[in-house]
C-alpha cells in the first residue's frame, strides 16, 4: 500500500495512524513538538470527559482503559454555592495529557509504535507553502495552533486563557467547575496524578485581570489554595460558523480540532479527536464514500 502522511501527532493524528497501520499502510506522522504530549503551554495537565469506553473501543479499534481513570469527585460552583455531582451518572473519566509516560499521549504513541508507525518529531508543517507541498492522501490534524487554521483558511474564534499548573498529593482526584460573570464560558480546577491544574477561558473576548482575580478568590474559597502566578495565551477554536465541521479541505483530510470536531458547549475535545481520527483513516481508504 502507498505511504500515508499525517500532520500532527496528537490524539486525532495518532488514532488515524494506529488504524491505518493496523490495516497494512505505511504511516509517517510529522509532529512539530520534540516529544509526544502537545504544547508545553498547557500540558502536562489532567483533563476530564464523559466516556462510554465499550462503545469508543468498538468504534476506534483500540482500548482506552489503560489511559483513563474514573473521576472520583465533581463539584459545580455557581452563584457562590457549591453543589456536588455524582461523576458516575455521566460516565466521567480523567486522562492525562502531556509528555509523561502516564499520559494518554504516551499510550497512543506506544500503540502506534507497536503498529509500525514512524513518527518524525520536530518536523513542523505550518505555512501554506508547506501544506501545498504535502503528498496526496494526507491527513492534517494540527490541533490548537493558529498556523494550521490560517494555512488552510479554516474559520475560527480566538479564545483567551489563563492557566496555572502545580503539584499536589497524587491521591487527589477531582474536578471543580466554576460558572460566574468572570467569563461566559467557565473555569475549572482539577487534581489528578499529582498535577494540580487551574484553567479559566473565554472563547469570545479577553478576560480582565479583575475578573481573573475574582476567579482566583473563588478557587481559594472552595479549593483552599492560592494561585501564585498565571500563564496566559490564546489559541483558535472551531466555533466561528455553524458549518465549520468538515472532513475535507481541497485534497486534504482534516481531523481533530482543525476539522471542527469539538463539543460546542463545554469544549470537550477527546471524543472529537478520537472519532474524527478514525473517520480520517476511513477517508484514506474510501475517500469517495
Amino acid at each position: 500500500m502507498a505511504e500515508v502522511t499525517i500532520v500532527g501527532g496528537g490524539l486525532a493524528g495518532m488514532t488515524a495512524a494506529i488504524n491505518l497501520a493496523k490495516r497494512g499502510h505505511d504511516v509517517v506522522v510529522l509532529e512539530r513538538e520534540e516529544r509526544p504530549g502537545g504544547s508545553p503551554l498547557y500540558h502536562p495537565s489532567g483533563q476530564g470527559s464523559p466516556l462510554r469506553l465499550d462503545a469508543m473501543r468498538a468504534y476506534i479499534g483500540f482500548d482506552l482503559t489503560p489511559g483513563v481513570e474514573p473521576i472520583r469527585e465533581m463539584v459545580e460552583v455557581a452563584g457562590g454555592k457549591a453543589m456536588p455531582i455524582d461523576p458516575s451518572l455521566i460516565n466521567s473519566y480523567f486522562f492525562e495529557r502531556g509528555p509523561r509516560s502516564t499520559s494518554l499521549d504516551a499510550y497512543l504513541h506506544e500503540l502506534a509504535r507497536e503498529a509500525g508507525v514512524e513518527v518524525r518529531f520536530a518536523t513542523p508543517v505550518v505555512s501554506q507553502e508547506e501544506m501545498a507541498q504535502l503528498p496526496p492522501r494526507v491527513i492534517v490534524a494540527t490541533g490548537l495552533h493558529f498556523e494550521g487554521f490560517d494555512a488552510l483558511r479554516v474559520p475560527y474564534l480566538t479564545s483567551h486563557h489563563f492557566t496555572w499548573k502545580g503539584t499536589c498529593d497524587p491521591d487527589l482526584n477531582y474536578v471543580h467547575m466554576f460558572h460566574d460573570t468572570y467569563t461566559s464560558d467557565y473555569g475549572y480546577t482539577s487534581a489528578f496524578r499529582g498535577i494540580r491544574y487551574v484553567h479559566l477561558f473565554n472563547r469570545r473576548v479577553p478576560i480582565s485581570i479583575a475578573e481573573r482575580d475574582r476567579f482566583a478568590e473563588h478557587v481559594a474559597k472552595f479549593d483552599g489554595f492560592e494561585i501564585p502566578e498565571w500563564n496566559s495565551f490564546t489559541f483558535p477554536v472551531p466555533a466561528a460558523r455553524p458549518g465549520t465541521p468538515r472532513l475535507f479541505c481541497g485534497n486534504k483530510i482534516l481531523a481533530g480540532t482543525l476539522a471542527g470536531a469539538m463539543d460546542p458547549v463545554a469544549f470537550f475535545g477527546l471524543h472529537g479527536a478520537l472519532v474524527s481520527g478514525r473517520i480520517a483513516a476511513m477517508a484514506i481508504e474510501d475517500g469517495e464514500r
